[in-house]
């Protein structure tokens, strides 16, 4: 979709606003001498530090302050602020991550993985439950765009994102503190302590805790009034020990307790007029839990550095839901029962290892090493349908009596599962890098993976069914790169990756398989990374087509309750993006980013749509009754020419700073941001009544006072300036009553913040 005449104007009168702002700045005092240069930027994509500008991927490096500005408090607000990113919040189940149009299209099904791999600190980050942690004493966070099917943690098919926080330090002795309060009771309150023990060994501390109410009205849920309020706490500790020149040791440890009333979603169908309103009568209380342990021991070899990366990860979430999102009274009327769920209980339990080998310097660079990866998972879901206007009571058994069962179908029972899986995956890689000439390069890579799942599954109390998944493969990637001038660098890629596959609950399906296969991609991408008018401009352009083989993607099958995850064997999805920055005179600074996708289902493949199915179930009377199954064939559509979901036809941002000296007073930054999405497709079906999600458009302001002899600071900053309330994703249930759940772009929040650091 095109930019619209009342977002073009929009964003013209923000940038018009930014440059009065500024003006005003710059006049109040003396212009600050901007900086000589733009600073360098090291990434640790290729697990080794390089020069961002050096490195031949598509990636966006943020730093602390730059998230700060941009109100970026969890991967969530991710979304908009890189080329190609798009996040989908799907309220009771995890974020679904996507890149270039490949994210986590199995959010309901236990077994699905994600396509963007997420790392910290060079650990593999598990399970996507972990995702829900807000940021804590973060460095930098970079995003890499395209396969990671080399070195990089897990395999991944869509990209990655590695977050570096603050760890130890030796010989440093330092603290900062936050405190926060604004819009919706929002109060964050964060501290950060760094100490030597010794001149060998440091340890680091920091704590946050964040709360705020919901902005989604719930006139008739029980006790707040409103769905998606937060309480989280967050802390991590960390140790270095480096007794020697050659040897160090780093052990950190992180907690993190999210505690919520409801979820910040609405039925798309919702009666209730206000778009930040649920008519959702059912109080629903959902805890997540995260800890991680992990350590990294490296060692100089002299010709190569050692490293071994350990961790165990937990994490927990109890997300009860209702599958309608609205009054008994709107269900019973839109969808003939109300639809809840009591109990939906996830938990992982995760070992990683990973060993590797760097040499860097000299005639070629390379890498060596092997991970390995052990998860336990379990899934508890209870669900309720009632038809009754008044609540039935329900008492949730999941190793009922024979006496018993009667019972429970008699308060409504409509299904019930109890499932215990597990996860190993092991891998294999090497990577290395030819200076064939100071202005040529080649890279090459290979990685072997395994990926063996297996699970015990009972659904509607009968034994456990055994499903298993398993396979096996070699990617790589093989990159050119050429320095025409100095500072100017010209890459081409080839490289490959794979989302592994998993299970169905659907024994017995007549057509949707009870296992569905990897997903694999290869890719191209050609990029230019250039600075240039003395290191002040910096710009990165990458093209990339993207080829890829048994696309995930969920179906109904014609026997009700017996759907899933199955294969789309070809599609496609190219693009440009592009990112810049830029130091101006008197102490401004731009930046910018664009994307610019399409995508297609190249092969014919029919599927049957769960919402289609919804409907032919409610007009026979429910599942099973009339002739539905028959219908449901015969609903099943050819997807070939479809455009793949979460691929945006253009997205753009842009940000103006501006630092000005106060004379002896101090300094003034002042930042304005805005970003704009065009629609997309919600799904691979192109749904007109469903899929369609439109434009988006955001923007941020801040401002921070810096005094010139204190240690202090003061911060204001306002969230959705505009008060937009655009749809910023939506989530089609494949399962319950078909509901569709829209995520409203938050409301305007404004945030005073004093800090304090020394």
């Amino acid at each position: 979709m095109r930019c619209s005449p009342t977002k073009r104007l929009r964003l013209a009168k923000l940038l018009g606003s930014a440059g009065c702002l500024s003006l005003a700045a710059m006049g109040s005092g003396a212009a600050a001498q901007p900086a000589a240069a733009l600073d360098e930027v090291v990434v640790t994509a290729q697990r080794t530090a390089t020069n961002l500008q050096r490195t031949p991927i598509a990636i966006t490096a943020l730093s602390a302050e730059a998230l700060q500005k941009a109100d970026v408090r969890s991967v969530a607000d991710l979304d908009k602020h890189v080329p190609g990113l798009v996040i989908q919040s799907a309220g009771a189940w995890p974020l679904n991550v996507t890149i270039r149009g490949i994210g986590y299209d199995g959010l309901q099904n236990n077994s699905s993985q994600p396509g963007v791999a997420f790392v910290e600190n060079g650990v593999y980050i598990a399970s996507p439950l972990n995702l829900t942690s807000s940021f804590l004493d973060l460095a930098q966070m970079e995003v890499l765009r395209g396969p990671q099917g080399t070195v990089n943690g897990q395999n991944a098919d869509g990209g990655a994102m590695n977050a570096t926080t603050r760890l130890a330090t030796l010989g440093d002795t330092s603290f900062d503190g936050e405190a926060s309060y604004g819009s919706y009771a929002y109060e964050r309150v964060r501290g950060a302590a760094n100490a030597p023990l010794s001149d060998t060994a440091a340890v680091r501390l920091a704590i946050q805790h964040e709360a705020h109410k919901g902005w989604i009205k719930s006139p008739n849920q029980p006790f707040s009034g409103r769905s998606g309020s937060q309480d989280a706490l967050s802390a991590r500790a960390s140790l270095l020990w480096a007794p020697t020149e050659r040897l160090s040791v780093t052990l950190w440890g992180e907690y993190f307790d999210l505690d919520a009333n409801g979820l910040p979603v609405r039925n798309s169908r919702d009666p209730i007029g206000d778009v930040r309103a649920t008519s959702n009568d059912t109080y629903l209380p959902q805890q997540t839990r995260s800890r991680i342990a992990a350590s990294t021991i490296t060692y100089d070899l002299d010709f190569a550095t050692l490293k071994l990366v350990s961790s165990y990860q937990s994490a927990k979430a109890s997300t009860p839901n209702s599958g309608d999102l609205m009054s008994r009274a709107n269900a019973l009327a839109i969808y003939g029962v109300k639809d809840e769920v009591p109990i939906y209980f996830r938990e992982a339990k995760s070992h990683t290892e990973e060993i590797n080998l760097a040499h860097t310097g000299g005639a070629v660079d390379w890498i060596v090493g092997a991970f390995y990866l052990h998860t336990d998972e379990h899934q508890r879901v209870y669900e309720t349908q009632q038809s009754s206007p008044t609540p039935i009571p329900v008492t949730p058994i999941f190793n009922p009596s024979q006496a018993q069962i009667g019972m429970l179908y008699g308060q409504g029972l409509a299904f019930v599962s109890v499932a215990d899986a597990e996860r190993t995956s092991y891998a294999a890689y090497g990577q290395a890098t030819w200076h064939v000439s100071e202005v040529v390069r080649l890279t090459g890579g290979l990685r072997y993976s395994s990926d063996d799942y297996a699970s015990d599954t009972s659904n509607f109390f009968a034994p456990p069914a055994p499903l298993a998944s398993k396979f096996e493969t070699v990617t790589g990637k093989a990159v050119v790169e050429y320095e025409p001038v100095e500072r100017t660098t010209v890459y081409a890629s080839f490289s490959t990756g794979v989302k592994p596959g998993g299970t169905n609950l659907n024994p017995g399906a007549l057509i949707v398989p009870t296992g569905f296969r990897h997903e694999s991609v290869r890719a191209y991408e050609l990029g230019l990374k250039s600075e240039f008018a003395e290191r002040r401009v910096r710009l990165n352009v990458s093209g990339f087509y993207n080829d890829y083989r048994n696309y995930q993607t969920a179906s109904e099958d014609p026997l009700p309750f017996h759907g899933g995850q199955t294969n789309i064997p070809k599609s496609y999805i190219y693009g440009l993006e592009a990112e810049g920055s830029a130091l101006l005179p008197q102490g401004f600074r731009a930046s910018a980013t664009a994307a610019w996708m399409r995508s297609k289902v190249t092969s014919h493949f029919s599927l049957l749509d769960p919402q289609v199915g919804f409907l032919i179930d409610r007009a026979n009377g429910g599942p099973f009754l009339g002739d539905g199954i028959n219908q449901r064939f015969a609903a099943f559509r050819d997807v070939k020419g479809n455009e793949l979901p979460r691929t945006p036809r253009f997205a753009a941002s842009v940000a103006i700073d501006k630092s000005t000296q106060l004379g002896d007073a101090g300094t003034l930054d002042l930042y304005l941001g805005a970003n704009y999405r065009s629609g997309f497709k919600a799904r691979v079906f192109d749904n007109p009544l469903i899929d369609d999600v439109g434009d988006l458009f955001v923007a941020n302001f801040n401002a921070r006072f810096e005094p010139a002899d204190g240690p202090w600071y003061l911060e204001l900053q306002v969230v959705n300036i505009t008060g937009s309330d655009d749809v910023a994703s939506r989530f089609p249930d494949n399962f319950e009553v078909g509901a569709v759940y829209d995520y409203i772009t938050p409301p305007r929040q404004v945030i005073g913040r004093f800090g304090v650091r020394f």
